[in-house]
């Protein structure tokens, strides 16, 4: 992935990962914990942004809705495989088409029948 790696570094470094382990795609439990640590802070983030999207006018909390359910799937993929998106096949994690759809008709459910 470009040689970066987005994850915070005094994290990793806490948990003895370093960044040439994340390149080199090299799992462990610490590394998961990493991961897993910053989920819990993104899903924390979710709930805040669901919490003020009220604020905003027009279709703004469906637009906020829609992101959040996007990124709360991306989320529960992520804890399904154990927080480890550095598998050797290369394969990310991923939304399909599908799940977005449905991601989408959750989010105009909700933003309806809280209005």
């Amino acid at each position: 992935a470009l040689g970066r790696v987005y994850l915070p570094q005094d994290m990793l470094k806490a948990e003895g990962v370093s960044t040439e382990d994340v390149l080199q795609l090299k799992s462990s439990p610490e590394y998961r914990k990493v991961v897993a640590a910053v989920a819990d802070h993104a899903e924390a983030l979710l709930i805040e942004a669901e919490m003020g999207k009220s604020t905003l006018p027009g279709v703004g909390p469906l637009f906020v809705q829609i992101i959040v359910e996007l990124y709360r799937e991306y989320l529960i993929k992520l804890e399904q495989i154990g927080y480890d998106n550095l598998n050797l096949s290369g394969e990310r994690v991923k939304i399909n088409t599908v799940q977005k759809l449905m991601a989408s008709f959750k989010a105009t459910t909700k933003v309806l029948t809280q209005q």
